[in-house]
């Protein structure tokens, strides 16, 4: 029974600390967040403003920095 707690417990402040992000926001990339090259694989699709879906913002900053280009977030979501 303690021990179902203590796990209880852990698993409420995990999630708790663990923040989900579920769209981008439109305009400049926030790059300095990321540790380029390495982007996580996570699906929250961002509409750049050359007309192609990124799958998430880091992968949009690592196109930028690979091709030297300047592409920002047209909107939240597929284009």
């Amino acid at each position: 029974m303690l021990l179902r707690l203590g796990l209880l417990l852990c698993v409420v402040a995990l999630s708790g600390a663990a923040s989900v992000r579920v769209s981008v926001k439109a305009g400049e990339p926030n790059c300095e967040i990321y540790l380029l090259p390495i982007c996580t694989r996570e699906f929250i699709p961002a509409c750049g403003s050359d007309g192609k879906t990124y799958s998430n913002e880091c992968m949009l900053c690592l196109e930028n920095m690979e091709k030297r280009s300047s592409v920002s977030i047209f909107r939240s979501g597929t284009c």
